[in-house]
């Protein structure tokens, strides 16, 4: 594996925001969302089905549809649906022996959630509902908060103008998360046939707080090499940082997402799903997000001549890896993701803190919030130290 640690420069190969909009336009980049699902109980579940068969849609069609366009019969897997959920992105236990969980959300109306929509939360333990003020309260998260990774596969089904779209789109996240977030942003190939892996900005660890270096670091490489799609090895390093020495070094060197200081924490990749190059496999990587309670949006775009199997495929598979704690959403191209992405970006500017006193008895229970019908649960451990990387931890 092939793992480049970048020194950001502000003028090396980077594209200003406007030229990533403007070859977008050029390219015509029209596309319609697939799916979306996510949030524990919120979102579709991606339950849309698909017939290669009897959809007749030429790709020249699809190409040119947009979001307001009437689908013909048996298409129905090209239907746009938002993300919808409730993230827990962290727990912790503090000095005095409470519970904080760190949430932010999304409404089924597609708008994000507020601190007024979670002040009138349901919480409940272990089935109960227990009290706001005597039982729990909940405020605005402040800085200094979200520790935050954003992955890009750079293989050969993925277009151009997917890369340079998702580009904008973590300019977007990144514009509206909390002040004082931190992150870091991969991009994966392989070169030619083992893992290559660029992490930006600034030399290892990476985790910068500077909003130009990441939003350059967003900017789309056009010297990257674009073959295979090691997305396993992208997330595994995302979560652990280097690969080869990550189970050998002490935990909690700070390299990795899940080693961060910082008590809420998500994972964004954009890929096809159909991992093709990697020597971490998924059950493995999955096993590592369960342990460490790691929410993941998964983003899918697909190969420029699309196969409805290969697209159920990485769908299926990008929806594994979202688990029940995040959610993915599919398209055909990065052109049309604006619209929803942009409300649960807007959602991580709006991230709460939800207390709950320790008499509630918490830790031997599970803790579930619900917004309007959305919700999401968390069982203990809540305190999920930096070893949880560790095969057999088991909290």
């Amino acid at each position: 594996m092939e793992y480049i640690s970048n020194t950001y420069t502000s003028s090396a190969n980077n594209f200003p925001f406007w030229s990533r909009g403007f070859s977008l336009l050029l390219a015509g980049t029209l596309a319609l969302l697939l799916s979306a699902c996510g949030g524990a109980d919120g979102g579709n579940n991606g339950t849309a089905s698909a017939s290669k068969a009897e959809c007749t849609l030429t790709q020249d069609q699809i190409d040119v549809l947009t979001p307001d366009d009437v689908l013909p019969a048996n298409c129905d897997f090209l239907k746009v649906s938002p993300i919808v959920g409730l993230f827990i992105l962290g727990t912790e236990i503090d000095a005095a022996g409470d519970l904080k969980l760190y949430v932010n959300g999304v409404k089924r109306n597609g708008t994000p959630m507020t601190l007024t929509d979670f002040e009138g939360a349901a919480v409940t333990v272990g089935g109960d509902t227990v009290d706001r003020f005597d039982d729990w309260d909940v405020e605005d998260a402040g800085g200094d908060v979200l520790s935050l990774v954003t992955l890009a596969d750079y293989s050969s089904s993925i277009s151009t103008a997917d890369l340079l779209g998702m580009g904008n789109l973590y300019d977007i996240v990144q514009d509206n998360a909390r002040p004082g977030f931190e992150a870091e942003t991969i991009n994966f190939s392989t070169n030619p046939d083992a893992p290559y892996l660029v992490v930006k900005p600034g030399e290892l660890p990476h985790w910068t707080d500077d909003l130009d270096a990441l939003k350059a670091a967003n900017d789309y490489d056009d010297s990257f090499p674009r073959v295979d799609t090691p997305l396993y090895d992208a997330m595994g390093t995302g979560l652990l940082g280097p690969l080869d020495d990550a189970y050998n070094a002490s935990p909690g060197d700070g390299l990795g997402l899940v080693e961060r200081n910082r008590p809420a924490t998500l994972l964004v990749a954009q890929s096809d799903g159909v991992d093709n190059a990697s020597q971490l496999t998924e059950d493995a990587l999955v096993s590592l997000m369960d342990r460490c309670h790691t929410t993941a949006i998964m983003v899918g775009t697909f190969q420029l001549d699309p196969d409805i199997d290969r697209i159920l495929e990485g769908r299926a598979t990008l929806e594994r890896l979202a688990g029940t704690r995040g959610a993915f959403v599919n398209a055909l191209n990065a052109s049309f993701l604006e619209a929803v992405i942009t409300p649960f970006a807007e959602s991580l500017g709006n991230l709460v803190v939800f207390t709950l006193y320790q008499d509630t008895l918490f830790a031997e229970e599970t803790v579930r919030i619900e917004v309007d019908n959305v919700g999401a649960s968390e069982a203990k451990p809540f305190d999920i130290p930096a070893d949880c990387q560790i095969p057999g931890w088991a909290g």
